[in-house]
C-alpha cells in the first residue's frame, strides 16, 4: 500500500522528508563500509554499530512519536493487495 502522506504522518515537508531519508541512507552507508571492514579485522570499530543504532534512534524517533500520536495514517492511494 503506498501512503502519499507519510511525510506528513511524521511531521515533515516533502522537502525536509526527503533531506532526512537522504542523509539516514548515507550514514547507513557509511556505516556499512565500517561494517565490512569490522567484518574483516574485528579488533576495529567493535563497538561502532551500537553506538550507530543508539544516535539512528535518537534521530528517529522524533518522527516516530508524531506519527504514534496520530490516530489515523493516511489515506492509502493505492492498494498493492
Amino acid at each position: 500500500m503506498l501512503n502519499r502522506e507519510h511525510p506528513k504522518d511524521v511531521g515533515l515537508t516533502y522537502f525536509s522528508h526527503l533531506k532526512f531519508a537522504w542523509n539516514e541512507s548515507k550514514e547507513a552507508w557509511c556505516m556499512g563500509v565500517v561494517m565490512f571492514v569490522h567484518g574483516l579485522l574485528p579488533w576495529i570499530w567493535d563497538w561502532e554499530f551500537s553506538k550507530y543504532l543508539d544516535e539512528a534512534k535518537k534521530r528517529i524517533d522524533p518522527q516516530d512519536n508524531v506519527r504514534k500520536g496520530k490516530k489515523t495514517w493516511g489515506t492509502p492511494t493505492v492498494d498493492m493487495e
